[in-house]
């Protein structure tokens, strides 16, 4: 017999020695094929299951306990007053005139460079990025911004959060919205910055005082001329403005003229031109026309 047939007979013994004996309990546990078919089949086997050991008195108490918890945690909440929070501070209500206009913007992060050299404004450093069309690749750019800071609450260092569109000057058409991060003064030592509605609120009160201001010169210029009092009711604060382009839109819904198609545009302009020479002829020459006729 040759060697490779010896070490092949005594391989599963071998297999079976260095294997780990695993306890009796285990197997116990296991459920056979046919306990397994039982299971998938038969109802009774679903219905029977192990009987749980009694609990003891002190394991239902803490069991009890904790069921009634919740209830009285929801009743404690219950009696408790609300919380006031308080609410953000909203700025009054004022009626906007429809000459201010609504400008889109965008907002932008950047650094405080100068601060204190102009009034109400500041100098931003903003990252920006670059083409260039020759290497075709983007590269970094820093843009110096113009910022308004209506209440001179920045200071050189902050990081800032601003917006686009809010013409204030010539050359400062950004505004300050928030402080992402301050710099040597706390924020609590400054001046709060302003909202969007407290800004919108105080134009449109500027605004509605620029025209009441306007109003009264004109009242007093007018005198007792009731022509130059028109134009003063015509130009009050209370009449919408409406601009050149969109007067003549208007202008044009208001006027009932049909919209015909060349097809139908040349018997309509006939049609209106017999009508016009059957109105331009004179009564006296369809009288003789008329008595004949009874004649």
């Amino acid at each position: 017999m040759s060697f490779s047939n010896l070490v092949r007979a005594f391989q599963p013994l071998r297999l079976s020695v260095l294997r780990t004996s695993a306890p009796a309990s285990q197997y116990l546990s296991r459920p056979t094929i046919f306990q397994r078919s039982i299971a998938s089949t038969s109802p009774k086997f679903l219905e029977q299951q192990p009987e749980q050991p009694p609990q003891p008195p002190q394991q239902e108490q803490q069991e009890q306990q904790s069921e009634h918890q919740p209830e009285q945690e929801q009743k404690e909440q219950q009696e408790q007053p609300p919380i006031r929070t308080r609410k953000a501070s909203k700025s009054v209500k004022t009626k906007v005139p429809p000459s201010l206009r609504q400008y889109p913007y965008k907002l932008k992060k950047g650094t405080v460079v100068s601060a204190g050299r102009m009034e109400r404004t500041v100098r931003v450093e903003h990252l920006n990025i670059e083409w260039d069309a020759h290497l075709r690749k983007y590269y970094p750019k820093k843009v110096y911004i113009k910022v308004s800071d209506p209440r001179e609450s920045l200071r050189e260092g902050d990081v800032i959060e601003f917006s686009s569109g809010a013409p204030k000057g010539r050359r400062v058409n950004h505004v300050v919205e928030r402080i992402i991060a301050p710099f040597g003064q706390p924020l609590e030592d400054r001046p709060a910055v302003m909202t969007r509605e407290e800004r919108d609120a105080e134009r449109a009160t500027k605004r509605q005082a620029k025209w009441q201001r306007r109003e009264t010169k004109r009242r007093e210029a007018a005198g007792g001329d009731k022509k130059l009092q028109k134009q003063t009711q015509k130009h009050s604060p209370s009449r919408e403005h409406i601009g050149r382009i969109q007067k003549l839109i208007h202008q044009r819904r208001k006027s009932k003229v049909p919209a015909l198609t060349p097809k139908k545009a040349a018997p309509a302009a006939e049609a209106a031109e017999a009508a016009q020479d059957a109105k331009d002829v004179p009564a006296a020459k369809t009288a003789p026309a008329a008595k004949a006729n009874l004649n």
